[in-house]
């Protein structure tokens, strides 16, 4: 059991940090030497993986030797350099003139282990618990998160909770619903009357579908509606209407499709299109000048085994109208071996509209970036990772997580840094008051628990403090 009390330790710990060099231990000068080594921190606590800047102010020398004292060494006069192993940690310079003499200069740093920034909410001994997406409430403002709650060792079955962190970050929580056949998709829209609208994926092998459970804002329980034809992946605010976007069976074949809905929730048009003689479905939707851009997939879905085949990344461009425009389809793919049910479809859609015009698309461990016609810049498949990532745009970049690790990239896909962190579901990335802020899922003596995190933008972690967690 992680405690809350060690986040003031360490809080205390960061309050000494400073963006300014630090200086280092003072020395007594040799007197009848002009040698005489000195260097400057750029902070004396830090986070694993953050960059620490040492600048030297030695005098009389004419070559340096840092030994970082986890094995790393520089020759450099103002070297950088990170630890991934957290401890305290000596740094020493040596320092040598032209008469060969050499002076010697020494100073300690603290690196936190990243589990230190995080805060870990209590979950029952037995269970299991996935983040399935997370927001900001519109009219609260509150963080939320739905969570899949699975009893492995009862009788207890997975259920469905919605979280919410109150103005002092104290949990609450509500049921929702039991989990409907395999399910790693969910959504919650927010009408303006208050209720909530919750969206589940409910799939088998075959089986492609969608349960929707709708709430008053005191939770008085106002429907449930479950379809085997039509599933729901996102929905897309359009003035007092929304846009629900997934994939319709129509004449025996799955269309990518868009369901207009109301300010009340009820639906009125449906527009359904399909790719040649694939099925299609939509995951994710952005406004994109005048009209819309859609990332989805094409697939096969056979009435035997493999269940799908010949999966490929999809783009769809709209007019105003939601009329395709153009479409783009992504042989190059490596996922099209490996989705082979219905139940591989529920997972993260991620499309996100770049600060140089291109866009981001990620699903299913596969992250592809595109100018914006759609044409391929970079492409990248992250084996191992599951179908539950997240993905958020910055202003110079944008962020994706995978297995194991958070990683930021620049507006054309090439890598800038990384972050290794212990989860292996992260669902979203939320921007909260301007440092980044996730809900992630860990595994742990074979159950799945939960994690809270929050980083800024060069992916240094952030501690934060959630007071006490509920149950």
């Amino acid at each position: 059991m992680k405690h809350f009390y060690l986040f003031f330790f360490f809080l205390a710990l960061l309050s000494s940090c400073s963006t300014e060099p630090v200086e280092g231990d003072e020395k007594d000068p040799d007197p009848d030497s002009s040698l005489d080594a000195c260097f400057q921190l750029s902070d004396t606590v830090l986070a694993i993986g953050q960059d620490l800047e040492i600048t030297s102010c030695s005098e009389g020398a004419v070559s340096y030797l840092y030994d970082f004292g986890n094995g790393d060494t520089s020759s450099e006069e103002n070297p950088q350099t990170e630890f991934d192993t957290g401890g305290e940690y000596t740094i020493t310079l040596t320092v040598t003139n032209d008469e060969e003499e050499t002076d010697v200069y020494t100073k300690q740093v603290t690196v936190l282990d990243a589990e230190s920034f995080y805060i870990y909410p209590v979950i029952p001994d037995g269970f299991s618990a996935i983040p399935l997406e997370l927001g900001v409430h519109p009219i609260s403002g509150k963080i939320y998160y739905i969570e899949n709650l699975q009893d492995e060792e009862g009788t207890g079955g997975t259920k469905f909770y919605y979280k919410e962190l109150d103005e002092s970050y104290t949990l609450s929580s509500n049921y929702l619903a039991d989990k409907p056949h395999e399910s790693n998709s969910a959504f919650v829209n927010f009408y303006p009357s208050g209720n909530m609208n919750f969206i589940f994926a409910r799939t088998l092998v075959s089986l492609y579908g969608t349960q929707e459970v709708t709430y008053m804002s005191d939770w008085g329980f106002v429907n449930a509606i479950n379809s085997a034809a039509k599933h729901h992946y996102g929905a897309l605010r359009d003035g007092s209407n929304w846009y629900y976007f997934g994939s319709t069976e129509d004449g025996g074949i799955y269309k990518a499709s868009i369901e207009t809905r109301n300010s009340s929730g009820d639906a009125f048009d449906v527009s359904l299109n399909s790719f040649g003689a694939a099925d299609a479905m939509i995951g994710d939707m952005v406004v994109m000048g005048s009209g819309y851009v859609a990332f989805g997939a094409v697939f096969s879905k056979n009435e035997t085994d493999p269940r799908l085949t010949d999966y490929k990344p999809l783009l769809i461009f709209f007019d105003e109208s939601l009329n395709v425009t153009s479409h783009v389809i992504y042989n190059e793919s490596e996922l099209d071996t490996k989705l082979t049910s219905a139940n591989d479809l529920n997972g993260a859609y991620h499309l996100e509209k770049l600060s140089n015009g291109n866009l981001a698309l990620y699903a299913n461990g596969e992250i592809i970036v595109t100018d914006n016609n759609g044409s391929l810049l970079y492409r990248e498949y992250f084996d191992g990772t599951s179908n539950n990532q997240a993905l958020i745009a910055l202003e110079q970049g944008f962020i994706i997580s995978t297995d194991g690790f958070i990683k930021k990239y620049d507006n054309n896909g090439a890598l800038v840094t990384d972050l290794a962190y212990a989860g292996k579901y992260m669902p979203e990335i939320i921007d909260w008051d301007n440092d980044l802020f996730f809900v992630a899922g860990y595994e742990e003596d074979g159950k799945v628990k939960l994690l809270y995190g929050a980083c800024d933008e060069d992916l240094n972690l952030i501690p934060i403090d959630f007071g006490e967690s509920a149950e």
